[in-house]
């Protein structure tokens, strides 16, 4: 077996090592669009720098002898094969791949031709390249990398550095949680896609040294739910000064049944307690024909306003009607725009707590339309063809010489946990980033991802950073252990266990920032599938009194 390919199996088998607490040994796969975003299924693509490129195909073993002075590489999939051209040269056919993309010295993979924040794009870690599950002659462009190396390009693209550190330690955190804990899991060759429908992902020409401290900062910290579960860390740009509750939001990943059940750590909060609930059509009216102050009001999009004719707005709601019947939430469905009628009237049936609209009917001279579900009615809603920045609105008719509607909003996105800008804010007005946290997602507490020790691992290593005062080792004992045997940052420690839950102050024994704790179940009766659950609590779930 050549030196090259026993390079690139160590390299994969490093990527794939069990998870751990620290970033740097998490994998992610992130599924690589083109430019615009549109598809993730390709039949070609090219890399620059073809000769600081290492390239495997996994099912023969064959690897490519790439000259020094090589330029591009080039995949295409013909006749479900793949097939390697090096500067126009075909060197390989009939390969089942997957074909695995490594550049030699740690230097990055740039995808040519494909652009990100107008800068070429280039990747960390490895590039896979992966039949497509749904359609046999397209590929997949896969790239693993650590999630130390994914928020490296996330957070800077999912928030403006300028909120500062603490609101990007938010964001990390946020963004972290979602990496582990995804709402739904799309695509078969990967776990998360690189745009808004997953977290934005641009790769490493555009970290940034603010983002990538918040990422060392808070190094394997997320956000527990009271089960000791990774929360599903929902975020968006600007909530208007009260977040959704997660059911009046998003409909059931399975069952598609909307609304959906309760997330009791995504339930809706106002940034000011004076707020009166907002599912009140006369509540509602008030704050998003107002400004209160609020933790997102820097936002542009904090209020807007939408006007259409009645002309207007009956072509694009003939257009959009078609298109979302297809999703199943407009009833009864409207197959042609031909059928759609002169509107006589749109009116707001139900709304969630932050008053997003949850249930809207549209009335025409030919039919009553129900539409249903936030995202539906931002689409069906589209001035210049572009949806409306949120479905937080109340709706007047104005009766003039020409005949307008008028939507008066607030927010952009879904509006469910952390907004954005209100972390931005928050973090301005010297809220810590567990304290923004804690405001978007309540009952949560921080802590490094659970993990298991298992009685035959000699060691279970963890790395986290803490800058917290009080810091608990919990474990749960399912097996009535005995010892565990414990190093923290080389101090030993013999912590006795018990059935039930134990939790062990080790707080002086941290350094401020980065730890290491090394774990062993000490316990000579133990079998060898016997483990205990632990994770390591830096905050605890408290009110956040604004």
């Amino acid at each position: 077996m050549c030196k090259k390919f026993i390079y690139i199996l160590i390299s994969i088998f490093m990527l794939i090592l069990p998870v751990q607490a620290q970033d740097s040994i998490i994998p992610v796969r992130v599924g690589i669009s083109d430019t615009s975003f549109k598809t993730y299924l390709f039949d070609s693509i090219s890399f620059n720098n073809a000769n600081s490129l290492d390239v495997l195909d996994i099912s023969s073993g064959y690897s490519a002898v790439i000259s020094e002075k090589a330029q591009k590489l080039k995949v295409t999939s013909e006749n479900n094969l793949f097939r390697l051209y090096i500067d126009g040269i075909l060197v390989a056919k009939n390969l089942t791949g997957p074909i695995v993309i490594k550049s030699r010295n740690e230097n990055f993979i740039e995808i040519n031709g494909l652009k990100r924040k107008g800068l070429q794009a280039a990747y960390r870690g490895v590039i896979e390249i992966v039949r497509s599950a749904k359609d046999e002659s397209k590929f997949s462009i896969v790239n693993i990398l650590s999630l130390q190396n994914y928020l490296r390009g996330v957070v800077p693209n999912e928030m403006p550095v300028r909120f500062g550190l603490e609101a990007l330690k938010a964001q990390t955190v946020a963004a972290r949680n979602y990496a582990v804990t995804p709402r739904i899991k799309a695509y078969k060759e990967f776990d998360l896609c690189d745009s808004v429908a997953c977290q934005v992902y641009f790769g490493a020409n555009t970290e940034d040294v603010l983002s990538d401290e918040a990422i060392v900062q808070t190094n394997g910290i997320v956000a527990l739910d009271d089960e000791d579960s990774p929360i599903l860390a929902l975020y968006s740009s600007t909530a208007g000064g009260y977040t959704e509750s997660y059911e009046y939001a998003f409909s059931d990943p399975q069952t598609k049944v909307f609304p959906s059940k309760n997330i009791h750590y995504l339930n809706a909060v106002p940034d000011n307690k004076e707020f009166k609930n907002l599912d009140v059509e006369e509540n509602a009216q008030l704050f998003y024909t107002s400004s209160p102050e609020a933790f997102d009001d820097n936002s542009p999009y904090y209020r807007w306003s939408k006007e259409w004719t009645v002309d207007e707005l009956e072509k694009v709601l003939a257009k959009t009607l078609v298109a979302q019947s297809k999703t199943g939430f407009v009833q009864p469905v409207l197959e042609n725009s031909s059928d759609f009628g002169k509107l006589i009237s749109i009116t707001a049936l139900k709304r969630g707590k932050s008053g997003k609209i949850i249930e809207l009917e549209v009335k025409t001279n030919k039919n009553t339309f129900i539409v249903q579900k936030e995202l539906v009615i931002r689409r069906c809603f589209q001035k210049n063809n572009i949806s409306l920045p949120s479905a937080n609105f109340v709706i007047s008719y104005i009766d003039a010489e020409i005949p307008v509607y008028k939507f008066s909003g607030g927010g952009f996105g879904h509006g469910v946990g952390l907004s954005q800008w209100g972390a931005g804010k928050m973090a301005s007005l010297g809220f810590t980033y567990d304290r923004i946290l804690q405001h978007y997602y309540k009952g949560i507490k921080l802590a490094t991802i659970p993990f298991k020790i298992f009685a035959d691992y000699k060691t279970v290593e963890k790395q986290f950073n803490c800058n917290f005062k009080d810091v608990y080792l919990v474990v749960k004992n399912p097996y009535d252990l005995d010892r565990l045997y414990v190093v923290i940052n080389g101090k030993e420690h013999i912590i006795k266990l018990k059935k039930e839950r134990v939790i062990t102050d080790i707080s002086k024994y941290l350094n401020e920032g980065e730890n290491k704790i090394t774990f062993t179940i000490a316990d000579d009766k133990a079998k060898a599938e016997d483990f205990v659950d632990a994770f390591i609590l830096v905050k605890d779930s408290e009110a956040c009194d604004e």
